[in-house]
């Protein structure tokens, strides 16, 4: 009887460890998989459909943006600016570097920060806009992922704050 209850705790034992393992995330997959929705996010400009920019962006996004008044909340306030964005960029080209990609545990979010570098039509002028700093968060659900947050700056020389 004893070593019935050795053979029965030690397959108890060997389940427990194996279903801990299924469980476990694999990072390095998970981030190569964030950091591809990273390097494609913004492939709806190249379309303009504003129905591929929603299913990129999460009903609750934040977005900051370059100027003062764009700091935007929501989809509700994230659409118009991107609908005005279309009519004003045209056939961009973007090109991302120094990307960082931070995992949460589980693998289901997360943090960046990058550089891009886009080129664009406007009118009849090619524009081109280098170095912008871009971080956010991003979080995968059922359908893929999801822009839950956006910000990007450029850099001013100078410091804000001496020190």
């Amino acid at each position: 009887m004893n070593k019935m209850k050795k053979i029965i705790s030690l397959l108890l034992t060997l389940i427990l460890i194996l279903s801990c393992n299924q469980n476990k995330v694999n990072l390095d997959v998970a981030k190569a998989d964030a950091t591809s929705f990273l390097k494609s996010q913004f492939d709806f400009f190249s379309s303009g459909n504003i129905d591929e920019a929603k299913q990129t962006f999460d009903t609750d996004a934040v977005l900051i943006g370059t100027d003062e008044a764009e700091f935007l909340s929501g989809w509700e306030e994230v659409e118009p600016s991107l609908v005005g964005q279309f009519a004003a960029v045209k056939s961009p080209k973007f090109n991302y570097r120094d990307m960082n990609v931070v995992m949460s545990d589980d693998g289901k979010m997360a943090s960046y920060t990058q550089r891009v570098d886009f080129k664009f039509k406007s009118g009849e002028e090619i524009i081109e806009i280098k170095n912008v700093r871009a971080s956010g968060v991003i979080k995968k659900f059922d359908d893929g992922w999801k822009i839950m947050q956006l910000h990007w700056s450029m850099g001013v020389q100078g410091q804000v704050v001496e020190y």
